[in-house]
């Protein structure tokens, strides 16, 4: 397995990615790998990602929303797609609270790991016109251990910061100026 590709793939799970186990009304459970971007072309990169790594094409199509961006939504139903994802350290289920950096990722290259930097950063952060990269996230701790990779790539040592949305909601950012 080609592990540019893996560490692209596994940062765009974690930004916009879940592993999602459903109960069918026959009481039998359906397990799938779901990627949504409202960017057309970000969902073909994941599916051709897919493609590339597990040899396996999954379905998207659009969800037209009153008053927003069309939503693209990947769907791949197999057990062991959604096993072998979750091996390399990627929570099943909700992730705003167990989402972490994927395990593999630890072992990977300096280059391998500008890739999975690279998939977080077209999912879940922005480049502003003046160069400042921001990052936005429901997960402290992802968050707090992107911190620290961005640190031992870049040598950037910025600290995350905690937002309430809505008034209720707990959000966090993490904004670097522009990198080397």
């Amino acid at each position: 397995m080609d592990n540019k590709k893996l560490a692209l793939f596994l940062g765009m799970m974690c930004g916009d990615g879940c592993l999602t186990t459903r109960t069918k009304k026959q009481g039998y459970k359906s397990y799938s790998v779901e990627f949504y971007n409202t960017d057309i072309s970000l969902v073909k990169l994941f599916d051709n990602l897919f493609y590339e790594l597990f040899n396996t094409k999954g379905n998207f199509h659009p969800f037209n929303r009153e008053g927003k961006k069309t939503i693209y939504e990947f769907r791949k139903y197999s057990l062991e797609l959604f096993e072998k994802v979750s091996s390399f350290g990627f929570p099943k289920g909700v992730k705003r609270d167990k989402l972490r950096i994927p395990h593999v990722i630890n072992d990977f290259s300096p280059s391998e790991k500008l890739e999975f930097f690279r998939g977080f950063l077209i999912t879940d952060g922005c480049i502003r016109s003046n160069g400042t990269i921001i990052f936005h996230s429901g997960s402290k701790n992802f968050l707090e251990e992107f911190c620290e990779l961005t640190n031992n790539l870049f040598g950037v040592n910025k600290k995350v910061k905690e937002y309430v949305q809505k008034e209720k909601y707990l959000s966090y950012q993490y904004l670097l100026s522009r990198l080397k």
